[in-house]
């Protein structure tokens, strides 16, 4: 089986778990857009977002460092569990640590929420945790079942909380709360989590390593924060928490194409760091890198091109403006997710303090564009940020890697791309019935088109399956 093989079906089986967790909770949309107001929706989200800036920097990104160290460890279970005692016996003294510092400036100031909040962050922190060293096994089956575990969940639990008892903001941060505890109970007992933990193990020179490694990621974590809650931030501020309500809906479309992103990266960082040291790494990396940037455009457009055909079925009434914001995001996520292709080659190269230089960078590039947009722009200025941010960061990590990997790009695939976005975003705006169709035929063609090698890898991957189908049914019968 081929690398690039390889590397789709352990992207098609993350994304198998990974949709129960956050697609499945983005068809929750028109239920959060009829029972919440757009204020508690906008709270919310900023709750989530201040979320994921808190979690890794409690951690001090272990969580990162133990899924890279695992995948040397593989078959070699003392190492195993030295790398996991190691990493869980350091991370649950930072979060008591972390616990203990929350409550006690929750004596002085009234943090709305806070209680719910502190619950959230410290499930997010066990099921990533665990998520990880499931990763860093090698098991991405079990990794993908955790994410159903979380998906099934946060639906029952968002179903019964808001609709039912109409809990609102507190229902919401309670079914995050126990999705992500049903993914950690999963994975620990599945992957027999406990046979690989002694909090006796003491062992200095692992954690000096592991923390040389993890502590460069948190500035990409907080970059990563800068462009999301930085910008709420700046739009609650100037604009009022119903505009970030607005803001909000908005992202959640583009955030399918981060999400799918998130899926490839997690298999495309594992195969950088299996196959790092491989004589024909150049080639392989630029094959994956450039059929990543079709896949990815693609995606974005097809987006673009169906989105005003399914919007309002998603959307209340009150959230239509979010309409005007859409693609702009999607371009800047897009952008986004070719930077974030060179960070699995910096994690396989255990370069991690690259990753905090390119981050500081874009971070800085993202509060200048929001602080300076909002005032003549208003909700656009976010995207702007995005893109900006991003275009600065792939210039950068690009030339940056030249020193040790060579990656070529196809030209005319950036050309190309450009062109058909300028269509499709033209076509989107004018929202007639004539449009949409002619956008939704020359987008869906191109796609294809332009990821017809990708297509045929699928397509052989199902009439593969589809034979051993047939011949398992052969043998029942005989």
């Amino acid at each position: 089986m081929s690398k690039q093989t390889i590397l789709i079906k352990n992207t098609l089986i993350i994304a198998f778990g990974r949709i129960s967790t956050q697609f499945l909770t983005f068809l929750l949309l028109p239920l959060y857009t009829a029972y919440l107001a757009t204020a508690e929706f906008g709270t919310v989200d900023l709750i989530m977002t201040y979320v994921s800036l808190l979690a890794p920097i409690i951690t001090i990104s272990l969580e990162a460092g133990v899924f890279r160290f695992l995948i040397d460890a593989r078959g070699n279970a003392k190492e195993q569990k030295r790398v996991i005692s190691s990493v869980l016996k350091f991370v649950s003294l930072t979060v008591l640590a972390a616990v203990f510092v929350y409550l006690f400036i929750q004596s002085f100031l009234n943090i709305p929420y806070s209680l719910y909040m502190l619950g959230v962050v410290v499930a997010v922190i066990i099921s990533n945790v665990f998520l990880q060293i499931t990763r860093g096994f090698g098991n991405n089956l079990k990794f993908a079942v955790g994410g159903v575990a979380s998906g099934v969940t946060a639906i029952l639990a968002n179903v019964y909380f808001v609709v039912v008892l109409k809990s609102g903001v507190q229902g919401m941060l309670i079914a995050t709360i126990l999705s992500n505890i049903a993914c950690a109970t999963y994975l620990f007992i599945s992957q027999k989590l406990y046979r690989y933990i002694n909090f006796r193990i003491h062992d200095k020179k692992l954690m000096r390593q592991l923390l040389s490694y993890s502590i460069p990621l948190i500035p990409n974590n907080a970059s990563w924060w800068v462009t999301n809650v930085a910008d709420r931030t700046i739009i609650s501020v100037n604009l009022g928490v119903s505009a970030n309500g607005i803001y909000a809906a908005a992202y959640r479309f583009p955030w399918i194409l981060t999400g799918l992103f998130s899926f490839f990266d997690m298999s495309w960082t594992e195969s950088a760091s299996v196959h790092i040291n491989s004589p024909d790494r150049n080639v392989f990396f630029s094959k994956t890198m450039n059929a990543s940037v079709k896949l990815f455009g693609s995606l974005g457009l097809v987006m673009i091109a169906g989105l005003p055909i399914v919007f309002n079925l998603f959307v209340g009434t009150s959230f239509r403006e979010a309409y005007m914001y859409i693609p702009a995001l999607i371009v800047g996520s897009f952008f986004n997710s070719i930077a974030g292709l060179y960070v699995a080659l910096y994690i396989a190269k255990k370069m991690t303090k690259q990753v905090m230089i390119t981050s500081v960078i874009a971070a800085v590039a993202s509060i200048i564009a929001s602080l300076v947009g909002v005032h003549f722009i208003g909700l656009f200025a976010p995207a702007a940020a995005m893109i900006s941010a991003s275009l600065v960061t792939i210039a950068y990590r690009h030339y940056n890697m030249k020193k040790y990997i060579t990656i070529r790009y196809e030209a005319k695939t950036f050309v190309v791309l450009m062109l058909l976005y300028a269509a499709a975003i033209s076509l989107y705006y004018m929202n007639t019935l004539a449009s949409n169709i002619v956008n939704v035929v020359i987008v869906g063609a191109a796609a294809l088109a332009l990821n017809r090698s990708v297509v045929a890898v699928l397509w052989k991957g199902v009439l593969s399956k589809g034979r051993e189908f047939t011949k398992l049914r052969r043998r029942i019968r005989i």
